[in-house]
């Protein structure tokens, strides 16, 4: 709890009535009980609080010699008003447990001139995806397939011919299956995945709780492409995901991202979020060969704020010159 805070703020995971609050305002699954009781297993410090017209999840990092707090797709609030109350309280939690800053990405009617007036500043590194791809799942199942491109649409229908076949679990045992594709990703493209036991986490807490669903792709009963997205009452995020080079023929993961979207439509959710995608017209940006995937299965790009700083110690400044320099030493 804050000594400097009007409010109190609580370690401990809220009841249902958070995550009801939270959707109800059209708040993101970052923002849950679900994803703090992940980060809680994985050992992290969380913050909980709520005031008139807001919530946020905050969780205390450490790293660089730097203490932040972050509210991955937060704070949540309905308006203006609600918005500073919460930039408030969370400035004195901060200041409490020794944080210089705040990072954040705010989900709240403002724009990104108001976040400047409130003398945020845009963040060197983007944390969470601010241009995202998502598909309207309320349209009749016959558009959704036909917004498919006519490829998709074949591999789906023609699964069974070619001998692949869609799991969708909530064992998290199956998560070898995904660890096995994300393993294949980092070597063939170069990459640093997180550890295995974050990922054995994630299932240990997120599939017991219908909080996510790990699918599996399998080829003549060979797990071929695996992925675990996150599902609230009205949204299913795509998590992590990746399919085995030497099986790209049969094309696995095209035939499991249609059926994961299918699948939400039948479990009542109104939108598939395909997460990050490259800006239009950058056909150079790392992103644009996964891009080229995700838009063939139709949707639209959907433009969030993005992720900013709101600083609280004098030291962020110097903070952010360092980081600067290391990051262009790095680049």
């Amino acid at each position: 709890m804050s000594q400097h805070s009007s409010i109190a703020w609580s370690n401990e995971l809220p009841g249902t009535s958070w995550d009801d609050d939270l959707f109800a305002r059209g708040g993101h699954f970052l923002q849950s009980t679900h994803w703090g009781a992940f980060n809680q297993q994985l050992g992290r410090k969380l913050f909980f609080g709520q005031g008139p017209g807001w919530q946020c999840f905050a969780i205390l990092e450490r790293s660089n010699k730097a203490t932040r707090l972050y509210c991955p797709y937060g704070p949540v609030a309905d308006s203006m008003v609600s918005y500073q109350l919460a930039i408030a309280e969370l400035k004195a939690l901060a200041q409490d447990q020794g944080a210089i800053f705040v990072r954040m990405e705010p989900w709240a009617p403002v724009t990104k001139a108001d976040l400047k007036r409130l003398k945020h500043r845009p963040a060197l590194k983007e944390i969470q995806p601010s241009l995202v791809w998502l598909q309207d799942l309320t349209k009749p199942r016959d558009q959704i397939l036909k917004d498919m491109s006519k490829n998709n649409r074949q591999r789906y229908r023609n699964a069974a011919k070619v001998g692949v076949r869609i799991e969708a679990s909530h064992d998290p045992g199956d998560v070898e299956a995904l660890l096995m594709v994300v393993h294949e990703v980092a070597v063939h493209n170069h990459i640093v995945q997180h550890p295995d036991d974050y990922y054995r986490t994630m299932a240990q807490v997120l599939l017991p709780r219908d909080a996510a669903t790990l699918y599996i792709a399998r080829h003549h009963d060979e797990p071929v492409s695996a992925a675990i997205v996150f599902d609230s009452p009205t949204t299913r995020h795509v998590g992590h995901s990746g399919s085995m080079h030497a099986h790209r023929h049969v094309h696995p993961g095209a035939i499991m991202r249609a059926t994961m979207v299918l699948d939400a439509q039948d479990r009542g959710q109104k939108t598939f979020d395909s997460l990050g995608v490259a800006p239009p017209g950058e056909p150079e940006h790392p992103w644009a060969g996964l891009t080229k995937f995700k838009l063939s299965f139709g949707g639209d790009y959907q433009y969030y704020l993005g992720t900013w700083e709101l600083p609280v110690s004098p030291l962020y400044h110097a903070y952010r010159s360092v980081y600067s320099a290391y990051s262009a030493t790095r680049r």
